[in-house]
């Protein structure tokens, strides 16, 4: 997705407070993202973020906390188109950026600008909002699946544990050999008993928890069975 391109859809936006959901959580380092500035849209890259270190004070019995000054910040990449911008310090910015089928933005400040190396150093968001782009709600489910690279005989065993007639995610124990965009062929049995055998699906994003891998990937063409079976369960919630 060109992440340039990216507009506030009609979804219902969720409010993620930074405390529990640190921006670099879903920003890592080298992702891409749009800065906004009076209603123009200049790319970027993410290159760093630190949260607020809060230190506490129990001086005269009393317990008193106090933010660190000047330990918070988002850096990123000098924006192409900069210069004829004229980023000013205080300067109120919107940053925009995609991650797992939502685009994320917060609002900041510009704190300092740096020539070398050339990055701007921002003002770290007190909330993130968050904005769902996936056309089709996502079916929980949990089923063994037989998973195979570019339709390789090799194989490996994981769990799809959600899915839609236009994608799924996919957990593994390792993803050895399988980078982002990377074709893989599913076989599974559907909660309904009906299996699926071969289904074509391209990785879109990888993320590591506890040691486990998850895969956000969408379905190649059509199947029916995946169609019927989202279906059946959507009519079911109606």
């Amino acid at each position: 997705m060109d992440v340039s391109r990216i507009i506030k859809p009609a979804a219902e936006v969720i409010t993620l407070y930074t405390a529990s959901h640190p921006v670099e959580k879903f920003c890592a380092v080298g992702d891409p993202l749009i800065i906004e500035w009076k209603g123009k849209r200049y790319p970027s890259l993410m290159r760093g973020a630190k949260a607020e270190v809060i230190a506490t004070n129990t001086l005269g019995g009393k317990g008193r906390i106090s933010v660190l000054a000047d330990v918070s910040f988002f850096i990123v990449d000098m924006p192409k188109g900069y210069a004829a911008a004229g980023f000013l310090n205080n300067s109120p910015l919107t940053v925009r950026f995609f991650s797992s089928g939502s685009v994320y933005a917060f609002h900041a400040k510009l704190m300092r600008l740096h020539s070398q190396p050339p990055v701007l150093v921002l003002e770290y968001p007190e909330k993130l909002q968050r904005y769902n782009l996936r056309s089709n709600e996502r079916i929980s489910i949990v089923t063994r699946a037989r998973v195979s690279k570019n339709g390789g005989s090799d194989h490996q065993m994981g769990a799809l544990l959600d899915i839609s007639d236009s994608g799924a995610k996919l957990g593994l124990d390792t993803v050895e050999g399988i980078d982002l965009g990377m074709m893989l062929h599913l076989s599974f049995i559907l909660p309904n008993g009906v299996a699926v055998s071969q289904l074509t699906a391209a990785v879109r994003n990888i993320n590591e928890e506890n040691g486990k891998y998850l895969l956000g990937i969408s379905l190649s063409g059509h199947d029916p069975a995946v169609a019927e079976f989202c279906r059946n369960c959507l009519e079911c919630l109606e």
